[in-house]
């Protein structure tokens, strides 16, 4: 345990010395801070509403002087944009002729009545007309889900990376032929540099869910789903690490995988539930889903169990892959 730990000292030692190592290590807590004060200014940009198409000119004309207005056809279309990541109100007419407002739910207080409001500014000097509102979603901005999942699964990646610029720099130091010579075995190594890729991800998941006052998310199940797509991000560190010469190559192999790690993400997020088993093979992916759904409180403990059998199952798969590959390397 001493070995270990002292490790895990003199890697922690040398990310804060190295400007680049520092950098990775404290862009997650920056561009979430940034989000924090963006959250906000993003709803205040303008108003958007999606109408009906037979809902008549004058009614078109009267929310165009307030915001971009989208035509689409029948309300089917309409809640199929409002469910989409930004903030836009849909307004139709029913049967009755009276004004119905859909919204998803998770628009910023402040907004949430406009589009009444400019009915009823509408109707002020005609006769009177019933307005109903429409609740179809989540309670939370979409900004902030997206944003908090995609930096914790960046704090993820990144740990992984500090391993993987850790292991250059014993490479080059010639640590490596150093440390063949005491007792510490290599599993111990192995370990011992792992522990900061399991560290930092949970300190800055913490520091996410803090920053962003998300309280209601379960800790419990933030920090599994932590832990759990740490795991790969050590793996893909490893291998940076003893395949990459000098930091130089190791910045390049880092732009594939963040390339692995961007298109899972993105692919979770944006294309339909129907085919998002193209990705299933990403453990990556698994992360990015569980993430999602425990900051919008949208899961279950048996989910849980089941997101991390896929990361770990995936994991261990990738690792008997490139385990040779790694023992050889640290050799």
């Amino acid at each position: 345990m001493k070995r270990l730990l002292a490790i895990f000292r003199r890697d922690l030692k040398s990310s804060v010395r190295e400007f680049l190592l520092l950098y990775i290590i404290l862009a997650p807590i920056v561009i979430v801070i940034g989000l924090r004060f963006f959250i906000p200014s993003v709803n205040a940009i303008s108003f958007q509403f999606a109408l009906d198409k037979s809902i008549g000119e004058t009614v078109i004309a009267e929310f165009e002087k307030y915001g971009r207005v989208e035509l689409l056809d029948g309300r089917k279309a309409i809640e199929n944009r409002v469910v989409k990541a930004d903030d836009i109100f849909g307004v139709i007419q029913n049967q009755e002729d009276d004004y119905v407002v859909i919204s998803q739910g998770n628009e910023d207080e402040g907004t949430s009545t406009i589009a009444q409001q400019i009915i009823g500014n509408m109707n002020s000097e005609e006769e009177a007309l019933a307005v109903t509102y429409s609740d179809i979603g989540a309670k939370m901005s979409s900004i902030t889900i997206y944003g908090a999942s995609s930096v914790i699964l960046m704090a993820i990646i990144l740990a992984g990376m500090v391993i993987g610029l850790n292991i250059i720099e014993e490479k080059e130091a010639n640590t490596m032929n150093a440390l063949s010579v005491t007792p510490m075995r290599k599993l111990e190594f192995i370990v011992g540099k792992s522990l900061i890729g399991l560290v930092l991800p949970v300190v800055e998941a913490l520091f996410v869910v803090w920053i962003l006052n998300l309280q209601n998310v379960h800790i419990g199940m933030l920090l599994t789903m932590t832990l759990a797509s740490s795991l790969i991000a050590i793996i893909f560190g490893f291998l940076i690490g003893v395949f990459s010469s000098n930091q130089i190559a190791g910045i390049a192999n880092m732009k594939f995988l963040l390339l692995f790690v961007s298109a899972s993400f993105i692919g979770a997020v944006v294309l339909p539930a129907g085919t998002q088993y193209f990705l299933y093979w990403s453990p990556l992916y698994w992360s990015t889903i569980g993430l999602i759904k425990v900051i919008t409180n949208e899961v279950t403990w048996l989910q849980i169990f089941q997101y991390t059998l896929w990361i770990l199952g995936l994991t261990i798969l990738i690792f008997l892959l490139s385990a040779g590959k790694i023992k050889k390397g640290l050799t």
